[in-house]
């Protein structure tokens, strides 16, 4: 399959047949995951998955009753790090940016204006969250090219999931919660606004 082709034929999927997803399937979709561009390099996301059936069905409470949750034989839910971890003079920034060549005080200071102007507009905590969107979106049509669906969760309790992975809000934030397996439903037509009407070219 090519990746138009895996692109096209992900869908949301709502409910999903009993077979399990194997172990190696599964450790190609986190490799997806782990492998997509994060802003500066700093990686500051978590990817947990939830296989347990009881916890399945907290995360199925944590997630408004969604049916996706419950249905699929495991979730994905992706974390990024909360503002105290993106301080250019932390030990997390410090740990990251010392694995790139040149030295690390030029790794900070070229990241710390950016710091800066993120913190000073409010956008630290968001600019975290969305970094684990990238790797979402790599997962989903990564697995799309397995035959694995998914569905893209943002509506969820954040303190209710974190609470069930035994996380702390002051270490954490969810970026989105998302559930995998093999659709047990037939696949929806795709909808989308045409080329024409999305692009602007100056």
């Amino acid at each position: 399959m090519t990746f138009l082709e895996a692109m096209q034929s992900r869908f949301a999927c709502k409910l999903y047949s009993d077979e399990k997803i194997a172990e190696k399937d599964l450790l190609t979709i986190l490799e997806y995951g782990r492998l997509t561009p994060t802003s500066f390099g700093l990686e500051l996301w978590s990817f947990h998955v939830v296989e347990n059936p009881s916890l399945r069905k907290s995360l199925y409470t944590a997630c408004f009753g969604q049916e996706s949750v419950l249905s699929a034989p495991l979730s994905i839910i992706t974390l990024g790090r909360t503002c105290p971890y993106l301080d250019p003079d932390g030990p997390l920034v410090q740990e990251r940016g010392s694995r790139f060549p040149g030295s690390l005080s030029d790794f900070v200071e070229d990241y710390r204006p950016y710091y800066d102007f993120l913190r000073g507009k409010g956008c630290l905590e968001s600019w975290s969250r969305s970094q684990g969107y990238l790797a979402v979106a790599n997962m989903m049509t990564g697995a799309a090219d397995l035959g694995i669906q998914s569905c893209a969760i943002e509506g969820f309790d954040e303190d209710l999931v974190l609470a069930l992975l035994g996380l702390d809000r002051e270490d954490w934030t969810v970026s989105m919660v998302i559930p995998f397996g093999y659709p047990g439903e037939i696949a929806r037509p795709k909808i989308r606004a045409s080329l024409e009407e999305l692009v602007v070219r100056h």
